[in-house]
């Protein structure tokens, strides 16, 4: 068995920033807070991670406690369903190009494993891919509720997708994300990394951190599926 583990934002899927606007309410609803602009990059980052820093560039760390943290990503979920509701009518929600093909592919082979390895809560993961008609793929992932630390949240999924498999052996992992972070804490994981230059950052920019197969978009998919070692005949 193979693990194939893919980020959410930016790999799968663009939002039109509604991950971004429910956060924002949270913050107003929990501390008070506005915030109308992207003050930190979270890319890549974790949801727990991502919150941290933007109390921190208010000086706020003090108000980030267990009570203060329940009540902001409760908040957030329920934001975000409505936000991803009004993104999906207003067909702002966009699935990359590429994505459909290689899930579909991949769902068909007994010989891997979907996954997902996302900075977003898991109840948020399953939000955004629910509204987007991507859910029915996964069946585990490694979630920003895991761990903040993007590194333990890989290890995670990937340890979540060995127990699925069982008792067939997991021969190799391969995280498929669009930021330096992915590369980063995907190598840290012990995974092969997939980088696709699909959003923010470039081919240029996601080249300096190496990962082991760099594409500028998921389609065409055939590079990706050679990679991974796919039977296409």
């Amino acid at each position: 068995m193979k693990l194939v583990l893919f980020d959410i934002d930016g790999t799968l899927i663009l939002t039109g920033g509604a991950g971004m606007r429910a956060f924002f309410s949270a913050f107003k609803q929990v501390f008070d807070l506005n915030v109308s602009r992207e003050v930190i990059r979270p890319d890549g980052k974790t949801d727990p991670l991502i919150a941290k820093e933007i109390l921190a560039h208010f000086g706020l760390e003090a108000c980030w406690n267990p009570q203060s943290r329940d009540a902001l990503f409760t908040a957030y979920l329920d934001l975000l369903d409505v936000e991803m509701g009004r993104a999906r009518d207003n067909k702002a929600i966009r699935i990359l190009p590429g994505v459909k093909e290689l899930l579909e592919f991949l769902k068909r082979e007994r010989e891997f494993g979907l996954g997902l390895v996302t900075g977003n809560l898991e109840g948020g993961a399953r939000i955004k891919l629910g509204k987007a008609g991507l859910d029915s793929y996964f069946r585990f992932g490694g979630y920003g509720s895991d761990s903040e630390d993007r590194t333990e949240l890989i290890r995670k999924a990937i340890e979540r997708g060995t127990e699925l498999a069982a008792p067939a052996p997991v021969d190799a992992a391969y995280v498929i994300g669009d930021t330096p972070l992915d590369i980063i804490h995907g190598h840290a994981a012990g995974a092969s990394v997939i980088a696709v230059a699909s959003a923010r950052y470039s081919v240029t920019d996601l080249q300096q951190h190496n990962p082991d197969l760099l594409v500028a978009s998921l389609s065409p998919v055939e590079p990706i599926l050679k990679f991974i070692g796919a039977d296409t005949q």
